[in-house]
């Protein structure tokens, strides 16, 4: 098969590459789309602390069932939406539905091969509730942003998000577009973006109904601070790994209010002084989010292929598997929102 291998930061090249073997229990997928994530950037540039070399990255993946092994609710020809985790099923986290806290999880396109590829074997652990079959006519493309979607529900579960909710969502590429339009969907009393960028401004001004508050126009952020009112929002939502992580940031919340560090913080970001106090006083509330259960990946499934949440305007670029290099650089350059390569 061909296969876009990353063999060291920096070095990802297209090539021959062995042909999967169908897994005892388990199921062989041929690829149809696998969409580029800010961590498959991180990986190529950096790497990435469950990267494990050489590897075929790509964890947002479609596919169809090729054959399986043994009984299985899947037949050939079967298009389906995969959950990147293979998580143990036994420990405790998986059962009570945080398998993606399981200590013994593997990640497709982390420690063992993904989906920028012709084709991919599942594990027999994928087929008890990794696999999420798609409705007749269901766009792979659009199907392949259930992952990333599943994130933010992950998110924005771990920050209580309610339609009475004011919320901020600070950035405005793809991640804060999907926060921005689950959020809508969740009916949210209002939603602020912040982010740079003229273009992403523009399509998230027309394609979601956030109030975008352009900060490289704002340099004192008065105009955030009118959107924001005297009151604080209800929840924070980090979407950009450039969102500095302090006591101003805790500032803008209400009492009571929530921050989800959702982005992981980059360096020279992620060490600001915080007021433990004005936690205690004002009941805030942090906590992360990373990664997405099998349950949240199923329902970000429902969400996207019902029509519930309309996320097609954010797939920008689209490349077949020889062109992978044009995705990522789409993606690298954040010249639109989201690239996805079509494989079949």
């Amino acid at each position: 098969m061909k296969a876009a291998v990353l063999k060291a930061p920096g070095v990802m090249e297209l090539e021959d590459y062995p042909d999967p073997a169908l897994p005892r229990g388990g199921a062989l997928l041929e690829i149809l789309a696998c969409a580029v994530c800010g961590t498959d950037l991180k990986m190529l540039g950096a790497g990435h602390r469950d990267l494990e070399l050489p590897r075929i990255l790509g964890h947002e993946m479609v596919g169809r069932i090729l054959d399986v092994d043994g009984d299985s609710s899947l037949a050939e020809g079967d298009r389906v939406q995969i959950w990147p985790g293979i998580a143990c099923g036994r420990c405790r986290p998986c059962l009570r539905q945080a398998d993606n806290l399981c200590p013994e999880i593997r990640i497709m396109g982390f420690n063992c091969d993904g989906g920028f590829a012709q084709l991919l074997a599942l594990p027999r652990q994928s087929l008890s509730g990794g696999v999420n079959l798609l409705p007749s006519g269901a766009d792979p493309c659009l199907a392949a942003l259930a992952e990333p979607l599943a994130c933010c529900i992950n998110g924005q579960e771990q920050a209580a998000v309610s339609r009475t909710d004011r919320v901020l969502i600070c950035g405005g590429g793809p991640i804060g577009a999907l926060h921005a339009l689950l959020a809508e969907c969740r009916g949210c009393e209002k939603i602020i973006i912040t982010e740079r960028m003229p273009h992403r401004i523009s399509l998230l001004r027309k394609h979601t109904g956030a109030n975008v508050v352009n900060l490289a126009e704002d340099p004192g952020r008065a105009a955030l601070r009118e959107e924001i009112g005297s009151s604080g929002v209800d929840v924070i939502l980090t979407a950009t790994p450039q969102t500095r992580l302090d006591g101003k940031l805790l500032k803008l919340l209400s009492p009571g209010g929530r921050l989800c560090v959702f982005s992981g913080p980059a360096p020279g970001f992620r060490r600001g002084v915080v007021d433990f106090a004005a936690i205690h006083y004002n009941e805030i509330s942090i906590t992360g989010a990373y990664g997405c259960t099998s349950r949240q990946d199923q329902l970000a499934v429902e969400l996207l292929t019902s029509g519930r949440i309309k996320a097609d305007w954010l797939i920008t670029r689209k490349t077949n598997l020889e062109g992978f290099s044009d995705a990522f650089s789409h993606s690298n350059e954040r010249m639109g929102m989201k690239s996805v390569v079509c494989v079949s």
